[in-house]
């Protein structure tokens, strides 16, 4: 005999988290895709190992700027607008320049123009991800709540191999531009629609027990005016020392997504089309970690020790992974690599959204993540471009350089959580 009394429906907070993690799956998908396309790119137009590294370099960077850019000067406007509109509006906006980066391919300029645009239309996606965030989710489960859509990054670059390589060896690599430009309208921008609003109050469906559970514990605002208050908040020392470590991650996490496709092929000989376990492997070990980091970061607290220690361990991994003697050894390495510093991913952002006030989230956000993508994101396909080269002392400078980074971030870290008294 069924029950007099229905089982509860899902928390409304959760769907709009899984809402994100879809919105963000689908743009990592189109900020990638032309890492993956690189080596049919080399191959089409003919460019030689340092051809492609140059250009390589060069599109992969553009995009960051763009990014970088909008992230520092449209997140006021965006807040201001609303997440809701916001969103809707930029997922319009990247899906428009990843068919025109398909369309206009010819031109490497033309190319460079509309990987710049595509970053500046991604750009608020973040901080207005962090304002929902920090309006619909008291701080105890914020780690957890940043972790379900930043699964949707770690998930792309997991099945971005599996499902755009295979595509773009049957029907090339623009055709599977257009198809992903597509995704958006047809996926995120309905979802957005039904499951996305500014305020939980704003929701139609809001239960006063979900709204309860959400203002318990909801950060005070500042009594300080905006404009100053926004320059304080990010310039006290835990801010900056957390943007830092930002900026590091940036470089690393960056630097290694956008050559590793390249660097299975041009150094270590791989096929193009057996590049899908390859690139996919190393991401599912950072999904678990996701998991795993985020809810000890909810469970204890000390945040940024667990992001030390992931970049310890991601350092000695990486070490592994570019000295390995064999495949399966360098997948391994990189696997234990994604998954140690997923350990930032899962933690930063709640350790930001606790140290800026609610009216200042949206552009303290957006300062914080375009200066760490802009400066991290920007640099680290450059630095960690030597990866791919033929030559052993410039593949090292590539190896020393992602583990100097490393070392730098847990190093800051392990200072933050000494000030925030973990």
């Amino acid at each position: 005999m069924p029950s007099p009394h229905p089982p509860p429906a899902p928390a409304l907070r959760w769907r709009l988290s899984l809402t994100l993690m879809v919105t963000l799956f689908v743009a990592y998908l189109d900020r990638m895709n032309i890492s993956l396309a690189l080596p049919l790119m080399a191959s089409h137009y003919g460019w030689s190992v340092d051809e492609t590294r140059s250009h390589g370099s060069t599109l992969l960077t553009s995009f960051y700027v763009g990014y970088g850019l909008a992230n520092l000067f449209l997140s006021g406007a965006a807040t201001r607008l609303g997440p809701r509109i916001s969103l809707m509006l930029v997922i319009l906006l990247w899906s428009t320049f990843t068919a025109l980066g398909a369309w206009l391919s010819a031109s490497l300029t033309v190319l460079l123009a509309t990987r710049f645009l595509l970053g500046l239309s991604e750009g608020v996606h973040f901080p207005m991800m962090n304002v929902l965030t920090q309006r619909w989710f008291p701080p105890q489960e914020r780690g957890r709540a940043n972790s379900v859509w930043m699964a949707g990054l770690l998930l792309a670059i997991c099945l971005a191999p599996v499902l755009l390589i295979p595509l773009m060896h049957a029907v090339g690599w623009q055709a599977t531009f257009w198809l992903l430009a597509l995704a958006g309208p047809l996926l995120s921008l309905p979802l957005v629609w039904r499951h996305v609003f500014d305020r939980p109050q704003d929701h139609p469906a809001i239960t006063a027990q979900e709204q309860m559970h959400i203002d318990e514990c909801a950060d005070p605002p500042s009594a300080a005016p905006a404009d100053w208050a926004l320059w304080h908040a990010m310039t006290r020392p835990g801010v900056l020392l957390i943007l830092a470590s930002g900026i590091a991650y940036n470089i690393v996490a960056v630097g290694l997504s956008s050559w590793l496709p390249t660097y299975f092929v041009a150094t270590k000989g791989l096929p193009y089309a057996d590049l899908v376990y390859a690139t996919s492997l190393p991401y599912v070990s950072g999904v678990m970690g996701l998991a795993l980091w985020s809810w000890l970061g909810d469970r204890t607290g000390a945040r940024a020790a667990l992001g030390a220690l992931g970049f310890i361990g991601g350092g000695a991994a990486l070490w592994m992974a570019l000295h390995a003697s064999t495949l399966p050894l360098s997948i391994a390495g990189f696997a234990l690599a994604v998954f140690s510093i997923s350990a930032f991913s899962a933690c930063e952002f709640a350790i930001v959204q606790r140290q800026l006030p609610p009216e200042l989230m949206g552009p303290g956000a957006g300062i914080y993540n375009g200066l760490t993508t802009l400066i991290g994101g920007g640099a680290g396909p450059v630095l960690v471009s030597s990866i791919i080269g033929t030559q052993p002392e410039g593949q090292a400078q590539g190896v020393a350089a992602a583990i100097a980074v490393c070392v730098l971030a847990a190093t800051l870290l392990l200072i933050l959580a000494r000030r925030l008294r973990y």
